[in-house]
């Protein structure tokens, strides 16, 4: 991968971690160039024109050269103001980020990824819920990243979803009735299916479920590592308590 150095891309930055004595690597995640590491050489100087630019869910604009695994931060600017998410809400952004770290590639564009990554930040950083913002992200990024749920016909006969009938979801094929005998898979109502299908999520009685599905359709792309995002969160949610 090679960009410009005249080049200014919107991004994210989702993590950073020192490197050497005064730069930092950072994973960003771009509109036009989906997921990939930068070496920012020097961020951690004391005048460093950089400082307080290369943070977690600070909108920026970027430049990069080189080739490789790591590309070379070339230039950055602000693209506006980053969002200022209160203790469970910011647990609740880092654990959207390790997702994008987690089910995405790097060099892979994806400007869905971004979109559901900005609107998240967005619903986060508003009075919207916060289960809303993270469950809808979650649905928009298996789909962004080809792993989409089924949610509008059954697995089996392909007859349209019934908002008053009971189904399991099947991993390897998606919803079943649950009166026919699925078998294992995660028991969801039909309510539930065609509300995240219209992105309509308005009734909080509907959270758990989603949240038992969705984790399971995550699950099997997330590797063996326990995600560190969600032990900040119960931290938190405690701290709260």
């Amino acid at each position: 991968m090679t960009a410009s150095a005249s080049e200014l891309v919107p991004a994210y930055v989702l993590h950073r971690y020192p490197y050497r004595d005064t730069s930092l690597i950072a994973e960003l995640l771009t509109l036009s160039h989906g997921r990939f590491g930068v070496v920012a050489r020097g961020a951690r100087a004391p005048k460093s024109r950089w400082r307080g630019l290369i943070e977690p869910f600070q909108p920026v604009l970027v430049s990069w050269g080189g080739r490789g695994e790591l590309a070379t931060l070339t230039g950055l600017e602000a693209a506006g103001q980053r969002v200022d998410l209160p203790g469970v809400r910011l647990a609740s952004a880092f654990y959207c980020s390790e997702l994008v770290l987690r089910l995405t590639r790097r060099h892979d564009p994806g400007q869905d990824v971004f979109a559901a990554f900005s609107a998240m930040l967005d619903q986060l950083g508003s009075q919207t819920a916060e289960w809303v913002a993270l469950r809808l992200f979650e649905k928009r990024l298996l789909d962004a990243c080809g792993y989409g749920l089924q949610l509008d016909s059954e697995a089996d006969t392909g007859r349209p979803l019934e908002p008053d009938r009971s189904y399991v979801y099947l991993d390897d094929s998606g919803p079943v009735a649950a009166d026919q005998g699925a078998g294992t898979g995660v028991p969801v109502s039909g309510r539930a299916l065609k509300a995240l299908a219209r992105e309509s999520l308005d009734d909080q009685s509907l959270n758990a479920e989603l949240q038992r599905l969705l984790r399971a359709h995550l699950k099997p792309h997330l590797g063996d590592r326990p995600l560190e995002s969600r032990g900040m969160y119960r931290a938190l949610s405690r701290s709260r308590g």
